[in-house]
Order: C-alpha cells, then sequence, then structure tokens
C-alpha cells in the first residue's frame, strides 16, 4: 500500500523528478561500465593458470663460449651436456630447503619465450588445434603443482612410442570434443612422424594474469633438441621457510658448485619477481594502475554528486518533514518512506539502464581483452552497482533527514 501511494507521489512530482530519473539513469549506466572494467581485470588476475609459481624459482645457468661443444657428435653431446646437466641437477636437489627440481624446454611463464606445436591433430579428423608446449622432466609436476585433471606422468619417456603428453582440457575439447581421452592419440602437422598419447588432461593454462588462456602441451624432455647447443632451463620449488633470501643465499654458496664446464651459474630469480618485471615490461601494471584510479575516482565523484542531489533533495523537504510529524507521523516511518521513495526511483531509472548496459554488452562495446562477457559477469555488476548506488542513495538521504526530523515541527514548518 505504501509502495503505491509512493509511486502516485512520484507520478504526480514527474517534472521535478524527470532530472532526477535522468541522473540516476546516465550514472547507473557509466557505474555499470566501470564496475565490468574492475570486474574484468580483477577476476582476470585472480583467475587460476593451471599451475603455482609460489615459491619457484628460475635458475639460469650460461656457458662458457670458449668452450666448444661438438653437438653433432653423440659421445661429446654425452659427455659435454648430458653428464654436466645430471650432475647440476644432482647438486641443485641436494641444496638444503628444496623440494623439486625440474628441467625443461619451450614455453615458459611470464616471459615472451613462446614454443609452439603448430597444428595438433587426431588421424581421423579433419579439424586441427594449434597450442604452445613445454618439454619437461617428471619433476615439473611437482615444482609447479599441475592442476591435473585426470591421469599422470606415466612412463615419462621421451623414447616411447607413442610420446606421452599431458593437454590442457581446452585443446582436449578442441581436437577430441570431449575430456576423457586418456590413451588417445594425436599429431604434429608438421611432423606427423610423432605420435603422441594423452596420458593426463590438466587444467587449462595460461602464460600471465591479464592473459587469455591458451591450449597446452606438456610432454617429455627431447635429447635431439641440445644438437643446437640449447642452455638448461631449470627450475626449482623450494620450502615455505627456506623461500626468504633463497636467491641470494644459493647465489652465493651455489656459484662455485655449479661451475662444471661448459656450465655457470649465471643468476636466481623468483618467478613472482619474473612475474613483476614481465608486467612492467609490458606496460601492464601502469596500464591496470591508471585504469583503477580513473575508475575510483569516477566512483568517487558520482558518489559525491548523487548525494549531494539526494541530500539537497530531502533538505528541501523539511517543511514536509515537519508537517508529517505534526500529523504524528513518527521518525521512523518518516525515515522508511523517504528511503522507500529514494530507492523506488533507483529502481525505475535501473530498468531501462540495465537495458542500455546489455545492449553494450551484446555489442561487443565492453573491455573483453582478458576475460569473456557472460551472465554471471554481467549479473554481477549490474547487483554491485545498483547496491553501490543504493548506499549512495541511502546516505544522501540519512544525514540531512535525520537533521531534519531533530529540531521542532512548528520551526522547520516556520521556516517553509
Amino acid at each position: 500500500m505504501m509502495i503505491m501511494t509512493i509511486l502516485k507521489q512520484i507520478w504526480n512530482q514527474r517534472r521535478s523528478n524527470g532530472w532526477l530519473f535522468a541522473e540516476l539513469l546516465i550514472v547507473f549506466t557509466l557505474l555499470w561500465y566501470c564496475m565490468d572494467i574492475l570486474y574484468n581485470y580483477t577476476y582476470a588476475e585472480y583467475q587460476s593458470k593451471g599451475y603455482n609459481i609460489d615459491h619457484t624459482y628460475h635458475i639460469e645457468m650460461q656457458n662458457n663460449p670458449t668452450q666448444t661443444i661438438y653437438t653433432d657428435n653423440a659421445d661429446s653431446l654425452e659427455l659435454f651436456w648430458w653428464k654436466p646437466v645430471d650432475e647440476i641437477m644432482r647438486r641443485i636437489k641436494d641444496y638444503p630447503g628444496i623440494e623439486a627440481v625440474t628441467l625443461w624446454v619451450g614455453t615458459d611463464a611470464y616471459t615472451s619465450n613462446y614454443n609452439y606445436m603448430n597444428q595438433a591433430y587426431t588421424i581421423d579428423s579433419t579439424e586441427v588445434q594449434g597450442a604452445r608446449i613445454r618439454y619437461v622432466t617428471e619433476e615439473y609436476g611437482k615444482v609447479f603443482l599441475t592442476e591435473l585433471l585426470r591421469g599422470g606422468w606415466d612412463n615419462w619417456n621421451s623414447q616411447a612410442t607413442p610420446i606421452p603428453a599431458i593437454v590442457s582440457e581446452d585443446l582436449a575439447d578442441s581436437i577430441f570434443h570431449r575430456q576423457d581421452v586418456l590413451g588417445e592419440e594425436f599429431y604434429d602437422y608438421y611432423a606427423p612422424g610423432l605420435r603422441y598419447r594423452v596420458s593426463g588432461v590438466m587444467a587449462r593454462q595460461k602464460n600471465m594474469d591479464y592473459s587469455r588462456y591458451t591450449p597446452y602441451i606438456i610432454t617429455p624432455v627431447r635429447t635431439d633438441f641440445y644438437k643446437y647447443q640449447m642452455l638448461p632451463n631449470i627450475s626449482v620449488r623450494v620450502r615455505p621457510e627456506s623461500d626468504k633470501g633463497f636467491a641470494e643465499r644459493f647465489l652465493l654458496e651455489m656459484t662455485p658448485q655449479l661451475q662444471i664446464p661448459p656450465f655457470y651459474l649465471f643468476n636466481v630469480q623468483s618467478y613472482q619477481e619474473q612475474k613483476v618485471i614481465r608486467d612492467a615490461a609490458e606496460g601492464i601494471t601502469a596500464y591496470i594502475k591508471t585504469a583503477r584510479l580513473i575508475v575510483l575516482f569516477f566512483i568517487i565523484n558520482v558518489f559525491l554528486g548523487l548525494m549531494g542531489t539526494f541530500w539537497f533533495r530531502t533538505r528541501h523537504r523539511r517543511g514536509e518533514i515537519g508537517l508529517r510529524m505534526a500529523m504524528g507521523a513518527s521518525r521512523n516511518s518518516i525515515c522508511v518512506q523517504l528511503f522507500t521513495e529514494g530507492l523506488l526511483l533507483l529502481i525505475l531509472a535501473a530498468v531501462p539502464a540495465i537495458v542500455i548496459c546489455l545492449n553494450m554488452q551484446v555489442a561487443d562495446l565492453t573491455i573483453t581483452d582478458p576475460t569473456d562477457t557472460g551472465t554471471f559477469r554481467f549479473a554481477f555488476c549490474i547487483l554491485l552497482t545498483w547496491l553501490l548506488m543504493a548506499f549512495m542513495v541511502v546516505a544522501g538521504i540519512w544525514f540531512p533527514a535525520k537533521q531534519a526530523m531533530s529540531i521542532h515541527p512548528a520551526e522547520a514548518l516556520h521556516e517553509e
């Protein structure tokens, strides 16, 4: 009953409420767009990357340029590459505080170092899918805590036929159209002699916080890579209690121990530091900070403007409030009526505003680089926008209404 009365009152005062309605509609639309931007980057930042880089480090080795490895000679490669690398791996694994160590080649997190399998395909399918690829030792899963959904690291050997591979769930969907694909085989389009057998399915992977998910393949390190004298890439996971000062301590203590010809220890860097450096180099850090500051500045201005509008509107009605009190209305009932009136105006303005926002999303006018649009994202941002504006409306009504109700009704009427 009260709501119908208030709606009639709003309609009767439509001339004065029209400008307020227009303001609420425009502000709602713009504020939703700002909330959508914040949601887009915040959600992308906290999305699972399919692996964990906490307490992980990249150990960078270099080789002495004066020492030549004859990579076309199997004995030379074994003696001057694999044996030194095996010894380096053993010494690193024995270092106090290290949980796991892995040797890998290919795509790395938070860098521009990407390796691709240009097209992965099944032999009876005409559909192909490009994918990033990592060649790793079995300990890789323990270092980066790879999120496996099915299967595991069975028979992890590059000499096996077919070669075992762990694929991301989106790659499984693309080439097999399902995720229950353990034991299925696929091929490299440009090297059809290489057959791969799916030994596991892992969660979707991405290389940086604000990048999209990309199809991935993890497969064993192949010995023939090092015919090109590639440097060994080594990553380690350390125990949480040993993490503080690990890089400096490791460099100091292990530099002489890892000087095994032709290699020497060059640098140790945490993946968290690598992430910060990569974001800064790409301009991501500055861009995200600027976007968030602009949105925050806009929200503060909307808050002050909208609250000021309702403040002025409520203060202008002191005579009406005094008259209601003189007629026997309680303070609580007056507050409820004022709040209900303000929130009903907001609801009425929100309806066409939501239609506008929906059309903006359908027309792809929102930012969709890191994450896709969807029903949940739209509904969440709409709800957040409405709650934020409802708080602004209530704040703009409450304080001047409280001041108006604190004076004697006769005084309020006299001022009117």
